[in-house]
């Protein structure tokens, strides 16, 4: 995306080791930007992004549960809170 001209991201993730890592890595990338956060409980004011692209996070949220189709009621309720972070710091459509 940035290669794309999109320069202005924020990425989020849960471990500080990846988060010092990429950006160690990009460090040539003078926009983006990298932040070690919870997804149940993100730091931003509401609507603070235009799009929020999610990639693996529910997956890893899921890693325990033995049908994606049917979720178990403790994954549902991490899962419900974790889009309701998303949609709250997004401006989003339809979610």
């Amino acid at each position: 995306m940035y290669q794309a001209g999109y320069t202005s991201i924020t990425n989020v993730d849960y471990s500080s080791v990846c988060v010092e890592s990429m950006a160690e890595r990009h460090k040539d990338c003078a926009r983006l930007s990298w932040l070690c956060m919870d997804a149940r409980r993100l730091a931003f004011s509401d609507g603070v992004f235009d799009v929020v692209l999610e990639k693996g996070t529910l997956d890893a949220m899921l890693v325990e549960e033995t049908d994606p189709w049917k979720v178990s009621e403790k994954a549902a309720r991490l899962l419900h809170q974790v889009l309701l972070e998303v949609r709250n710091d997004s401006v989003t459509f339809g979610l």
